[in-house]
Protein backbone atom coordinates (compact mmCIF):
# COMPACT_ATOMS: atom_id res chain seq x y z
CA UNK A 1 0.00 0.00 0.00
CA UNK A 2 1.70 3.50 -0.71
CA UNK A 3 1.56 6.18 2.05
CA UNK A 4 -0.33 9.08 2.19
CA UNK A 5 -0.04 12.17 0.03
CA UNK A 6 3.45 13.91 0.77
CA UNK A 7 3.17 17.77 -0.33
CA UNK A 8 6.25 18.30 0.91
CA UNK A 9 7.97 15.45 -1.46
CA UNK A 10 6.14 16.27 -4.64
CA UNK A 11 7.53 19.94 -3.87
CA UNK A 12 11.08 18.82 -3.65
CA UNK A 13 10.79 16.25 -7.15
CA UNK A 14 9.11 18.64 -8.80
CA UNK A 15 12.04 21.27 -8.19
CA UNK A 16 13.89 18.90 -9.72
CA UNK A 17 12.25 19.34 -13.14
CA UNK A 18 12.12 20.95 -15.90
CA UNK A 19 9.52 23.55 -15.59
CA UNK A 20 7.58 22.22 -18.23
CA UNK A 21 7.42 18.52 -17.36
CA UNK A 22 6.51 19.81 -13.91
CA UNK A 23 3.40 21.35 -15.57
CA UNK A 24 2.62 18.11 -17.38
CA UNK A 25 2.71 16.16 -13.92
CA UNK A 26 0.51 18.88 -12.47
CA UNK A 27 -2.01 18.64 -15.86
CA UNK A 28 -2.20 15.13 -15.61
CA UNK A 29 -3.43 15.29 -11.84
CA UNK A 30 -5.78 18.34 -12.95
CA UNK A 31 -7.09 16.22 -15.51
CA UNK A 32 -8.84 13.68 -13.73
CA UNK A 33 -11.13 15.64 -11.83
CA UNK A 34 -12.72 17.36 -14.93
CA UNK A 35 -15.47 14.17 -14.67
CA UNK A 36 -15.94 15.31 -10.67
CA UNK A 37 -17.34 18.88 -12.24
CA UNK A 38 -19.13 17.26 -15.37
CA UNK A 39 -20.93 15.10 -12.71
CA UNK A 40 -21.82 18.44 -10.76
CA UNK A 41 -22.83 20.36 -13.62
CA UNK A 42 -25.22 17.24 -14.63
CA UNK A 43 -26.99 17.07 -10.93
CA UNK A 44 -27.65 20.77 -10.58
CA UNK A 45 -27.97 22.27 -13.90
CA UNK A 46 -24.90 25.02 -13.15
CA UNK A 47 -22.01 26.23 -14.10
CA UNK A 48 -20.10 24.89 -17.45
CA UNK A 49 -17.25 22.73 -17.72
CA UNK A 50 -16.19 24.53 -21.35
CA UNK A 51 -13.90 26.68 -20.04
CA UNK A 52 -11.89 24.12 -17.77
CA UNK A 53 -11.47 22.30 -20.51
CA UNK A 54 -9.94 25.28 -22.65
CA UNK A 55 -7.84 25.92 -19.73
CA UNK A 56 -6.28 22.23 -19.72
CA UNK A 57 -5.69 22.60 -23.57
CA UNK A 58 -3.61 26.04 -22.89
CA UNK A 59 -1.80 24.10 -20.21
CA UNK A 60 -1.32 20.76 -22.14
CA UNK A 61 -0.08 22.55 -25.75
CA UNK A 62 2.71 25.09 -23.64
CA UNK A 63 3.73 22.30 -21.72
CA UNK A 64 4.25 20.49 -25.03
CA UNK A 65 5.61 23.07 -26.96
CA UNK A 66 7.05 24.56 -24.08
CA UNK A 67 6.33 27.78 -24.53
CA UNK A 68 6.14 30.40 -21.99
CA UNK A 69 3.03 32.94 -21.15
CA UNK A 70 2.78 35.94 -20.13
CA UNK A 71 1.09 36.49 -16.01
CA UNK A 72 -1.65 38.16 -17.93
CA UNK A 73 -2.51 35.61 -20.67
CA UNK A 74 -2.08 32.83 -17.78
CA UNK A 75 -4.89 34.91 -15.46
CA UNK A 76 -7.11 35.54 -18.11
CA UNK A 77 -7.45 32.32 -18.48
CA UNK A 78 -7.75 31.33 -15.05
CA UNK A 79 -10.43 33.68 -14.21
CA UNK A 80 -12.86 32.29 -17.26
CA UNK A 81 -12.09 29.17 -15.18
CA UNK A 82 -12.75 30.93 -11.48
CA UNK A 83 -16.08 32.42 -12.68
CA UNK A 84 -17.34 28.72 -12.76
CA UNK A 85 -16.42 27.44 -9.42
CA UNK A 86 -19.56 26.47 -7.34
CA UNK A 87 -20.36 27.95 -3.89
CA UNK A 88 -20.40 25.51 -1.58
CA UNK A 89 -22.99 26.91 0.49
CA UNK A 90 -25.37 26.78 -2.80
CA UNK A 91 -25.34 23.06 -3.60
CA UNK A 92 -26.16 20.10 -1.89
CA UNK A 93 -24.69 17.71 -4.48
CA UNK A 94 -22.03 15.12 -3.57
CA UNK A 95 -19.89 16.57 -5.91
CA UNK A 96 -19.75 20.22 -5.33
CA UNK A 97 -15.87 19.85 -3.37
CA UNK A 98 -14.88 17.72 -6.29
CA UNK A 99 -16.41 20.40 -9.24
CA UNK A 100 -14.66 23.42 -7.09
CA UNK A 101 -11.24 21.06 -6.83
CA UNK A 102 -11.23 20.89 -10.81
CA UNK A 103 -11.15 24.68 -11.01
CA UNK A 104 -8.72 25.35 -8.36
CA UNK A 105 -6.30 22.42 -9.88
CA UNK A 106 -6.63 24.29 -12.91
CA UNK A 107 -6.10 27.59 -12.00
CA UNK A 108 -3.17 27.11 -9.78
CA UNK A 109 -1.21 25.65 -12.65
CA UNK A 110 -2.19 28.82 -14.53
CA UNK A 111 -0.54 30.55 -11.53
CA UNK A 112 2.54 28.10 -11.86
CA UNK A 113 3.12 28.90 -16.05
CA UNK A 114 3.21 32.64 -14.56
CA UNK A 115 5.14 32.01 -11.49
CA UNK A 116 7.03 28.48 -11.62
CA UNK A 117 6.54 27.77 -8.03
CA UNK A 118 6.64 24.21 -7.35
CA UNK A 119 4.11 24.27 -4.55
CA UNK A 120 1.34 25.77 -7.01
CA UNK A 121 1.83 22.28 -9.37
CA UNK A 122 2.25 20.08 -5.62
CA UNK A 123 -0.97 22.18 -5.07
CA UNK A 124 -2.56 20.92 -8.47
CA UNK A 125 -1.38 17.26 -7.13
CA UNK A 126 -3.09 17.78 -3.71
CA UNK A 127 -6.76 18.29 -5.05
CA UNK A 128 -6.96 15.09 -6.46
CA UNK A 129 -6.56 13.45 -2.63
CA UNK A 130 -8.58 15.84 -1.44
CA UNK A 131 -11.38 15.08 -3.80
CA UNK A 132 -10.83 11.27 -3.27
CA UNK A 133 -10.62 12.15 0.55
CA UNK A 134 -14.19 13.76 1.03
CA UNK A 135 -15.87 11.39 -1.94
CA UNK A 136 -14.72 8.43 0.14
CA UNK A 137 -16.06 8.99 3.17
CA UNK A 138 -19.34 10.09 1.83
CA UNK A 139 -19.77 7.00 -0.04
CA UNK A 140 -18.60 4.79 2.75
CA UNK A 141 -20.96 6.45 5.27
CA UNK A 142 -17.57 6.58 7.24
CA UNK A 143 -17.67 8.51 10.88
CA UNK A 144 -15.69 11.68 11.57
CA UNK A 145 -15.01 10.48 15.22
CA UNK A 146 -13.38 6.97 13.65
CA UNK A 147 -10.20 6.61 14.76
CA UNK A 148 -9.12 4.58 12.17
CA UNK A 149 -10.80 7.38 9.78
CA UNK A 150 -7.50 8.01 7.74
CA UNK A 151 -6.16 4.59 7.55
CA UNK A 152 -9.83 3.65 6.35
CA UNK A 153 -9.98 6.71 3.76
CA UNK A 154 -5.56 5.72 2.82
CA UNK A 155 -6.29 2.51 1.75
CA UNK A 156 -9.65 2.79 0.16
CA UNK A 157 -8.96 1.61 -3.82
CA UNK A 158 -9.68 5.23 -4.83
CA UNK A 159 -7.51 6.38 -2.95
CA UNK A 160 -4.46 4.32 -3.79
CA UNK A 161 -5.46 4.81 -7.14
CA UNK A 162 -4.96 8.31 -7.15
CA UNK A 163 -1.50 8.02 -5.33
CA UNK A 164 -0.19 5.44 -7.56
CA UNK A 165 -0.65 7.41 -10.82
CA UNK A 166 0.34 10.23 -9.40
CA UNK A 167 3.32 8.20 -8.95
CA UNK A 168 3.36 6.72 -12.35
CA UNK A 169 3.15 10.18 -13.73
CA UNK A 170 6.30 11.72 -11.93
CA UNK A 171 8.15 8.78 -12.46
CA UNK A 172 7.41 8.96 -16.37
CA UNK A 173 8.93 12.62 -16.49
CA UNK A 174 11.33 12.25 -14.36
CA UNK A 175 13.14 8.89 -16.06
CA UNK A 176 11.63 9.57 -19.58
CA UNK A 177 11.60 13.36 -19.77
CA UNK A 178 9.41 15.38 -22.49
CA UNK A 179 8.85 11.84 -24.60
CA UNK A 180 6.06 11.15 -21.70
CA UNK A 181 4.58 14.37 -21.87
CA UNK A 182 2.35 13.18 -25.33
CA UNK A 183 0.90 9.95 -22.68
CA UNK A 184 0.31 12.18 -19.87
CA UNK A 185 -1.54 14.36 -21.66
CA UNK A 186 -4.00 11.57 -23.16
CA UNK A 187 -4.43 10.13 -20.09
CA UNK A 188 -6.69 13.19 -19.24
CA UNK A 189 -9.83 11.46 -21.47
CA UNK A 190 -10.17 8.45 -20.22
CA UNK A 191 -8.91 8.42 -16.21
CA UNK A 192 -11.84 9.52 -13.63
CA UNK A 193 -10.50 10.01 -9.85
CA UNK A 194 -14.08 8.94 -8.61
CA UNK A 195 -13.87 5.43 -10.86
CA UNK A 196 -11.50 2.25 -10.82
CA UNK A 197 -9.81 2.09 -13.83
CA UNK A 198 -6.30 0.79 -15.00
CA UNK A 199 -4.07 2.84 -13.87
CA UNK A 200 -1.50 1.42 -16.02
Amino acid sequence: MLPQFDENAVIRRVQRLPWNLALAFGASCAGRLVSNYQKFHEETKWGDVQPILRALDFLCRIAASQTAVTKAEARAVASECEAQAPASEDFSSLFTSGAQDAVFAVCSLLDYCAERKAQQVALAARYPTDSVDLYVQEVENLSPQDPALEAKILAHPLMQQELLRQERDLVAVETQGASAVPELMARRTTEQAFQIGSSQ
